[in-house]
């Protein structure tokens, strides 16, 4: 019997003796279906709230920073003169950008004011009775005929100054040639420098390998030397040592003989060996003074290089003086011109009043209109006078706005033309956002909703905004080839809308946004 119930016992052993199942695996179901249920819970929340989350924000990757760009250019044309400052600088409202040269504006603003200045003077004499006009005929004749006469001797003279201007341009530009010439020369000098320099070293490097050379000879004729001597010293015993054995008569006198004239010719080799090393010693002091006498070259070279590049150096200096006073002449000649067609100008107007003096009779009769057309000259000298100085004005080209300097270039030197881009400027704290949203995801968006913006640039931080205004048209509506459905072939495409939004104020790490980042924008539609 107990036999028996061993098999059952063994194949029910997850059961309880009651029927029901082993303690271990009911806490383990019970424990999976805890997992599951807390999954579920989890898994119900999160897509809660994303759900929640999805339908009342809109949300886009397609988006980017933008601001606007000022354009600057010149509203005259010149030679820039000068631009004191870089790309990227930062720049005020009413900063120098730029300045062209603005001799020619100048001179013109001076001849306004001139012509203001005369019209002025003309418009005193405006309001003189008739008698006064009649008595001061003659003296307007003398007056108008002196100032033909002054004015056609300012025309002599600016055309002498002109002919002295041309001469001194001549004069600055043959010194300018020769100041070219030395430096030439001195170019040619340092290039002979530097060849005696480069010959030095081969000198030098020769030398040293002779002195190597010679040492080593000497080291062979030591090793001669020591040679001769150990030789010397074994022929020296032999013949000590036959010298006694023929005193005993152990050998011959031939033998004894011939030990010591081997001693002797041993003694000889020593000799001669000793006057090979003095004389490869004399060959290493020798050779020794010669690289010295080399070195000493080699340092000569290096003077006379650096002696040739302060020639040289002095020499392109003095060229561009000389250049520079070209230059200063050719613009003393250019004023120089200015004048004469200014004198003759005043020639002109000195004839033209001439020609007024002698009508003096007929002057009698329209004296009264007079005042009236002397308030018309001034006003048209003002206007003149105003128009000169605003060109004037317009050669020191200013910042219009607060902002940062971008794509720069203009150069000193350069000829520019009004119109032409010198540079750019954008708004620093002008930045918004475009983002680019599916017509399908607008149902909800309104200009005033509440954006956040994630920028790339920096993804740890978080930029709050708001909508401003949502655009008129898709932007497939403004490009170059826009989609036209009514050709037959219609395929249904979501577009997307552009929408602007504006940034936050006074937000951490709003100056190190720049225009053209890419964003992600999300836009919460519902509160």
């Amino acid at each position: 019997m107990t036999q028996m119930q061993a098999p059952l016992a063994g194949k029910d052993s997850s059961y309880r003796e009651t029927g029901g199942p082993a303690p271990g695996k009911g806490r383990a179901r019970y424990l999976a279906l805890g997992i599951l249920a807390l999954s579920l819970v989890v898994g119900g929340t999160l897509g809660l709230r994303y759900w929640s989350y999805a339908s009342s924000h809109a949300t886009t990757d397609n988006a980017y920073l933008t601001s606007d760009v000022i354009q600057i250019s010149p509203q005259v044309s010149g030679t820039v003169r000068a631009v004191p400052l870089k790309d990227n600088q930062l720049v005020k409202a009413g900063d120098l950008l730029a300045v062209l040269d603005d001799a020619t504006y100048r001179a013109a603003y001076n001849q306004a004011k001139a012509n203001l200045e005369a019209a002025l003077a003309q418009a005193q004499g405006a309001g003189e009775a008739v008698s006064l006009a009649r008595e001061a005929g003659n003296a307007q004749m003398e007056q108008a005929e002196g100032m033909v006469a002054q004015a056609e001797s300012g025309i002599a003279g600016a055309k002498a100054d002109v002919a002295r201007s041309q001469a001194a341009i001549a004069n600055v530009r043959a010194v300018a040639k020769g100041a070219e010439a030395n430096t030439l020369t001195a170019q040619a000098g340092l290039q002979t420098a530097r060849a005696n320099r480069q010959k030095a070293q081969a000198g030098v490097k020769a030398a040293q390998a002779a002195v190597v050379t010679a040492r080593a000879q000497v080291g062979a004729a030591q090793a001669v030397l020591e040679t001769a001597q150990a030789a010397h010293d074994r022929a020296a015993r032999d013949a000590r040592r036959f010298a006694a054995l023929r005193a005993e008569g152990a050998i011959s006198e031939q033998s004894a003989d011939q030990a010591a004239t081997a001693e002797r010719a041993a003694k000889a080799q020593v000799e001669n060996a000793r006057q090979q090393v003095v004389a490869a010693g004399a060959v290493v002091e020798a050779r020794q003074a010669d690289l010295s006498a080399q070195r000493e070259q080699l340092w000569a070279a290096e003077a006379g290089i650096v002696q040739a590049q302060a020639q040289q150096a002095a020499a392109r200096e003095q060229a561009d003086a000389a250049w520079a006073e070209v230059r200063q002449a050719q613009a003393q000649y250019s004023a120089v011109r200015q004048s004469v067609r200014q004198a003759e100008a005043k020639r002109q107007q000195a004839l033209g009043q001439l020609a007024q003096a002698r009508t003096a009779p007929r002057q009698v009769a329209v004296s009264l209109s007079s005042r009236s057309q002397a308030q018309a000259k001034i006003d048209q000298a003002r206007a003149a006078l105003e128009a000169a100085r605003i060109q004037w004005n317009y050669t020191r080209i200013l910042a219009p706005a607060d902002g940062q300097v971008s794509k720069k270039t203009v150069e000193v030197g350069a000829l520019v033309q009004p119109g032409t881009p010198l540079m750019a400027i954008l708004p620093r704290n002008d930045l918004w956002v475009v983002a680019n949203f599916k017509e399908t995801q607008l149902a909800h968006v309104r200009s005033g909703q509440a954006v956040e913006i994630d920028v790339d640039a920096l993804p740890r931080r978080k930029f709050a905004g708001k909508v401003e205004s949502i655009a008129a048209a898709t932007g497939a509506t403004f490009a170059l080839l826009p989609p036209d459905n009514a050709t037959g072939n219609f395929t249904k495409v979501v577009q997307r809308i552009p929408i602007k939004i504006v940034l936050e104020d006074e937000q951490p790490d709003f100056d190190r946004l720049c225009a053209g980042m890419s964003a992600t924008v999300s836009i919460r539609t519902q509160d």
